[in-house]
């Protein structure tokens, strides 16, 4: 029996609490219908992974179990009934409510569906980092809100990978982008990597300087990972229809809507996911060809913050978690 070792969660903790994650040996198992499985050469963290370790997730899970929806690596064996892939391939995997399934570790089994190749320019371990980033900003940015050249386009959280998958996006089209730190800190590496202006959150300005850099037009898309606090200070910066998308939640406190400055732009306040999109199969397949296109040409790239082994897995959890100047992904690989 062959055996390789993963990540599970044996015990759901309180948030922040990584003690219920092992490093375990499992059997190597077989695909089934319609299933791939996967030799992993990377995986990515995610920070949805921390609410799913406290059971604050979209779903819950089954005890121990695997999880993770972020990998890349080869097939190495195929199930009944898929066509699409054969042993050898290169691919990574993009993401899904991967409830009874999980990819952090040495092997994945996952539906067929949910793969992708990626193209040759790119590593292993900037493999793992793409899709949940890209897809994510892709689905919002072009077809949802539409995003057209004149567009500004406020990124909270700027430096975070999604952030910065959405500004490399927006550049593609010409929009304009606003980041917005915590400090000035990343400042100088927000412009750097190609942000048109960079808002400190500590500066406690951030309307104003909306308004400012974009000569009183307000940000027609808001992609926000934050949330609480925030959004009252964005608010008055706001365009005429202009479209918030809410798609994370780092501030614990409450969001409460600016009624009156949302009701006088006619704003939309939308929570999003990318679940909202994957499960679509001509959405799936209209996002992952046109982020594979933008990474080939080189028009977009992935960034990876650190790579740790297997062995350091609680070591990237936590760095993860304390990171206040992250500019790419902590990534665990499977081959050191």
């Amino acid at each position: 029996m062959i055996m390789a070792k993963v990540l599970r969660l044996h015990e759901y903790k309180e948030y922040k609490d990584l003690s219920g994650i092992y490093l375990d040996d499992i059997p190597v198992a077989e695909p089934e219908e319609d299933e791939i499985r996967i030799k992993v050469d990377a995986f990515s963290l995610n920070y949805g992974d921390y609410e799913l370790f406290a059971n604050n997730y979209m779903f819950s899970m089954e005890l121990p179990a695997r999880f993770g929806d972020e990998c890349s690596g080869v097939v190495d064996a195929v199930g009944e009934g898929v066509t699409n892939f054969k042993i050898g391939d290169k691919v990574s995997t993009i993401p899904w409510m991967n409830e009874g399934y999980g990819v952090d570790g040495e092997f994945a089994i996952i539906p067929a569906k949910f793969a992708a190749h990626y193209p040759d320019n790119l590593s292993p371990e900037e493999a793992s980092c793409i899709w949940v980033a890209y897809l994510t900003a892709y689905y919002a940015l072009f077809e949802v809100a539409k995003i057209k050249a004149n567009d500004f386009v406020l990124i909270t959280a700027g430096s975070s990978s999604a952030g910065m998958a959405a500004m490399e996006l927006c550049k593609m089209v010409g929009a304009k982008t606003i980041a917005t730190s915590r400090t000035n800190k990343n400042r100088d590496f927000l412009y750097e990597i190609g942000y048109d202006h960079v808002i400190a959150q500590s500066d406690n300005n951030m309307s104003d300087s909306i308004l400012d850099f974009s000569d009183g037009k307000g940000v027609r898309i808001i992609y926000d990972p934050i949330g609480g606090k925030i959004v009252q200070e964005y608010a008055n910066g706001l365009a005429q229809n202009a479209i918030i998308f809410l798609y994370g939640g780092m501030d614990p406190n409450p969001t409460i809507l600016p009624e009156i400055e949302m009701t006088q732009k006619a704003a939309c306040f939308r929570p999003f996911s990318v679940y909202n999109h994957v499960y679509k199969k001509d959405s799936r397949e209209r996002g992952i060809k046109f982020i594979y296109n933008a990474l080939q040409r080189g028009y977009i790239k992935s960034y990876v913050e650190k790579v740790y082994s297997l062995n350091n897995f609680l070591e990237a959890f936590e760095d993860q978690l304390k990171s206040t100047i992250r500019r790419g992904k902590m990534v665990i690989s499977t081959q050191i």
